[in-house]
């Protein structure tokens, strides 16, 4: 489903640019679109050139109270997808330190991941759908492996559509394979800035991007318990690699999934997941990395034991990323990345209350394309832009809270 732009969805459109080292900030007269003022010699490009909007993600933002933003179901993931990871650090267990003792191996984390890696042809890591420092480690992986042979990336999160379905229907990812980015429709988790930075490395790096997701017809049925529709979905993924690896034998695949799809073998409740089935169907032991076990243990990426409440030959390795730390609202990993923290044109800051989404987007690239950097903010907010150097379009949307229900009156 695709939302066409309403009144308050109307974006505004500018150009920056990012030197090397500073970011410059163009200072000009005040200038006013559908009553919003932008900063000249900021240009402006025409609005009614804009695709529609993704209906799902801007929906689920206008479910999040701004006010209060920690209330309600999945508004973890839907700030996270929005770049604000800095409102739920403090609440989310994906961000809980649990100080996991170092593990014994003194290598350096991806020394050891690519000694790992060569005495195998699949490696499978982990991600928290919350954390983006876990999507930019694995982007450090994918390069690291690229010169090993791996030529594969497989994601959970792309779009995997039915076999036979017409070449206008595709998604981008498979639609336009040469293109540099990917798409907002791509798949739902692409559009938070670092999946898609993901993305556009794995592209650079000349990596095939393959989707494995169950088809929405392969589930188990309505009246299926959880522990079946787990099954089912992990069978499923499974089936759809091992196609994918007997269609092309000489590849080696690297696969990012969420949590405890990454499990090579059996849960004590009996639950199997994906890399164990794939292990199973394929007899290739695979490198199987937990992104999810450990958090907090030291003050530098570092790999730990695994935790005594995991069972044991879970993962092959741990990686135990640093408490996170936040810079101007924003994920200090991606300054260490090689990010510049941007201020968003004081124009284009929202004064009235609810979510405004700024996103940045390389002049050439179309509205379709996931920005280099998305962010949602509110009225006060002094939260930056986080862009490597170049030049960008900014795109301002107001996004409408939707209905909810009014507080209960004490009797």
């Amino acid at each position: 489903m695709r939302l066409l732009p309403s009144p308050l969805q109307r974006p505004l459109l500018a150009l920056i640019g990012i030197g090397g080292l500073t970011a410059c900030a163009m200072v000009g007269k005040q200038g006013v679109s559908d009553g919003v003022s932008f900063v000249r010699p900021l240009e402006i490009l025409a609005a009614d050139s804009v695709s529609p909007l993704p209906a799902d993600k801007f929906e689920m933002l206008g479910e999040v109270d701004p006010e209060h933003p920690l209330d309600g179901m999945m508004v973890a993931q839907t700030l996270s997808l929005f770049g604000r990871e800095d409102l739920i650090a403090a609440s989310s267990y994906d961000y809980r330190a649990n100080r996991c003792a170092a593990a014994s191996a003194g290598s350096e984390v991806l020394d050891e991941i690519e000694r790992w890696a060569r005495r195998t042809s699949i490696v499978i890591i982990n991600e928290s759908h919350e954390r983006s420092e876990h999507r930019g480690f694995s982007a450090e992986l994918a390069r690291r492996l690229r010169p090993l042979g791996y030529d594969a990336l497989a994601m959970e999160t792309l779009a995997n559509p039915e076999p036979n379905v017409s070449a206008a229907t595709l998604p981008a990812v498979l639609a336009r394979p040469d293109q540099p980015f990917l798409e907002d429709e791509d798949g739902f988790y692409l559009s938070e800035a670092g999946f898609g930075r993901l993305g556009r490395v794995a592209k650079a790096l000349g990596y095939r991007l393959v989707p494995y997701e169950e088809q929405e017809d392969a589930s188990a049925g309505g009246t299926a318990t959880r522990e079946q529709r787990i099954a089912t979905r992990e069978e499923t993924q499974a089936r759809n690699l091992v196609r994918f690896l007997r269609e092309h034998p000489n590849t080696r695949l690297l696969v990012h999934v969420g949590y405890s799809h990454a499990t090579e073998v059996p849960l004590p409740d009996g639950g199997i997941w994906m890399a164990a089935r794939l292990k199973a169907k394929t007899g290739i032991d695979p490198l199987t990395i937990s992104q999810t076990s450990c958090r907090g243990g030291g003050d530098r990426v570092r790999l730990a034991d695994l935790p005594a409440d995991e069972p044991a030959g879970a993962f092959d390795l741990v990686v135990d990323h640093p408490t996170a730390r936040f810079v101007r609202g924003r994920p200090a990993w991606r300054l260490a990345a090689g990010d510049r923290a941007v201020d968003i044109p004081a124009s284009l800051r929202p004064v009235a209350c609810g979510w405004r989404v700024i996103e940045a987007r390389p002049v050439v690239e179309p509205d379709a394309a996931v920005p280099m950097d998305r962010v949602a903010i509110r009225p006060g907010e002094t939260v930056a832009l986080m862009l490597p150097p170049g030049r960008y379009r900014l795109r301002a949307i107001d996004v409408p809270a939707a209905k909810r229900a009014a507080p209960e009156q004490p009797r």
